[in-house]
């Protein structure tokens, strides 16, 4: 079963104003695409977890969002998160043959090392904070309204 998070991880002020609107960008969201790589029988359920998805991820990317200096850098943050997220999930042979994947698809020498250090500082953290977190992320938005951003997460249990 696939559940959407419906609550946003808020960003910012005016959590109250930004929670009143959280159904209207879901449905807008919904409705302009958002989640559509999901099978055509997906079930959407409210998330029995008491921690969002959503929550969990921002905490999880903090040492990458900290750093970020606009909002192309906070989304190219939260992409690595995921990706290094879900690649934890990966039997350790095909996980290194993912993350030499992406490493090779950096410009130069010194832009491979970095993208190495951190996507095993990355990993290491999903394994020593989150490691009961068996929740595979499948997609995520990132919308601005009002001086704020939301994330929204569409993940699913792993069996």
């Amino acid at each position: 079963m696939v559940e959407i998070n419906h609550a946003p991880a808020i960003l910012g002020k005016n959590t109250k104003s930004a929670v009143m609107k959280k159904n209207n960008i879901i449905k807008n969201l919904l409705s302009k695409g958002f989640g559509k790589i999901l099978p055509k029988r997906t079930i959407i359920t409210d998330s029995p977890q008491k921690e969002k998805m959503s929550e969990i991820l921002l905490e999880f990317a903090k040492p990458l969002t900290d750093e970020c200096e606009d909002d192309k850098a906070f989304y190219n943050a939260i992409q690595i998160s995921v990706i290094t997220w879900n690649s934890s999930f990966f039997p350790l042979k095909e996980r290194n043959k993912l993350i030499d994947e992406l490493i090779n698809k950096c410009r130069n020498e010194k832009e491979r090392k970095t993208a190495k250090e951190i996507l095993s500082k990355m990993l290491e953290r999903k394994e020593k904070n989150f490691p009961n977190i068996k929740i595979m992320i499948l997609d995520f938005k990132i919308s601005c309204s009002d001086e704020e951003n939301h994330l929204i997460v569409i993940s699913s249990p792993i069996n």
